[in-house]
């Protein structure tokens, strides 16, 4: 190997990630082929590099991201978005790009869930973060709640967090208690 090509191949490595943690990955040859350089979702990429600069061949998405890469520097020029898994970038693309983009949709929320009935019985209420009011149809009508793992819930006695409240934890109840059976007016999900 020349000394060029192996200082490339030492200034490719020295920029990638593990791919594991990624989202969006993009690969110097076609076929997912030779080094890689991996971006978080919401990663920007003003200027990818001497190293990477018109180098890259292909590009792997995960979690239904998508990759929008520019012909340019500061995401100027002709624009490509990459929607799927793409063994070749296609002649017009292949070693053109010069900044990137990665965009992947938030995951969803955990919901703790609070039930009409005992036993998770009738409707069911889903609060994700703040519930200032249950509304004129769940007001003093919840009697179980399930909160999943690494959250809590927190339940009020009235509306805007007032009055006695009640934390519960990860898990089920299927009864809340006849002290807070059909007494909750508003409602607190919180994530780690």
């Amino acid at each position: 190997m020349n000394m060029s090509k192996a200082g490339l191949v030492i200034g490719l490595s020295l920029l990638t990630t593990t791919a594991a943690q990624a989202t969006c990955q993009v690969y110097e040859h076609i076929n997912y082929g030779g080094a890689v350089r991996s971006l978080a979702s919401g990663q920007k990429i003003a200027n990818v590099g001497g190293a990477w600069n018109d180098r890259i061949s292909s590009v792997r998405l995960s979690n239904s991201c998508r990759l929008i890469a520019y012909q340019h520097i500061n995401y100027q020029g002709d624009r490509r978005v990459f929607g799927a898994d793409t063994r070749f970038v296609g002649n017009l693309w292949n070693d053109q790009i010069s900044s990137l983009q990665c965009q992947c949709p938030e995951p969803p929320r955990p919901a703790c869930q609070m039930y009409e009935h005992a036993n998770f019985a009738g409707g069911v209420l889903p609060v994700r973060g703040n519930m200032a009011w249950v509304g004129d149809n769940w007001n003093d009508k919840v009697s179980a709640v399930k909160v999943p793992s690494s959250c809590s819930l927190t339940v009020y006695q009235h509306i805007n967090y007032g009055g006695d409240s009640r934390t519960f934890g990860p898990g089920s109840t299927a009864y809340i208690g006849n002290l807070w059976n059909d007494q909750i007016s508003s409602a607190r999900c919180s994530c780690r």
